[in-house]
This record gives C-alpha cells, structure tokens and sequence, in this order.
C-alpha cells in the first residue's frame, strides 16, 4: 500500500498511478490463471431470490475510489427492509471543506481533479 504524507495534489496523482500500475499486475495476473483453466465454458447457477436471514449488518467492499459502506436490514422476507449505501465518493468530497477554503479558483481544478469521485455517487 502505498501512502503519500504530502497531502498534495501531486501525491494524490502519485498514489493514483501506483494504484494502476497495481491493478495492471493483477489484470496480468488474472490473465495467466485463465490460461491455466481447461477450455470450455465456466457456469454456475445460482438461486433466483436471495433472501438475507432476519436481523441486521453491515459490510464493506473496496473499489478503486476507497471503500464502500452497505447497512442492511433484514425480516427474512425476499426484499431487504432497508438498504443504506455510504459511497467513496462520499467520503472522498468530504475532505473539500478543508481543501478548498482559501485557494484561488485556478487551483481548484487541480484539486477536484486529484480528489478522484464521482458526483452520481455523492448523493446516495
């Protein structure tokens, strides 16, 4: 994992280019492991309807953004009750009231740019 103490726009750009040199080995990775598998097709059924068991939880995936959030409540039924997703992209804007305060606007190009969200997941 690598980290940046900077702070900058030009470590956070620096964090980004590991983060795809990263995710390039991996692709290749995945590529010499398919290249393992005996040909023919992959299948696997799966149930129609996932029902989650009664009660509640919470879980978290990683995307390349930075973490997600799901909360889930459960009765037992085939719909969960509640779905609450907290997005990186969300948490990501939040740092832009610390940023942004008394920067010319020249430079907020350069920041929103490093800053790496997408504005379709804020508001979830």
């Amino acid at each position: 994992m690598v980290t940046r103490t900077e702070g900058d726009c030009l470590a956070r750009f620096e964090c980004l280019l590991w983060q795809t040199h990263n995710s390039l080995e991996l692709a290749d990775a995945c590529l010499d492991r398919l290249a393992e598998l005996p040909p023919g097709p992959v299948n696997q059924r799966l149930p129609k309807v996932l029902k989650a068991p009664e009660g509640h939880t919470y879980a978290w995936t990683e995307n390349p953004l930075g973490i997600n959030g799901y909360y889930l409540v459960s009765k037992g039924e085939k719909t969960p009750y509640r779905l609450k997703l907290r997005s990186a992209s969300y948490n990501n804007i939040q740092a832009l009231t610390e940023l942004l305060p008394g920067t010319l606007v020249s430079d907020m190009v350069a920041i929103l740019g490093s800053m790496f969200f997408v504005v379709g997941d804020i508001d979830k």
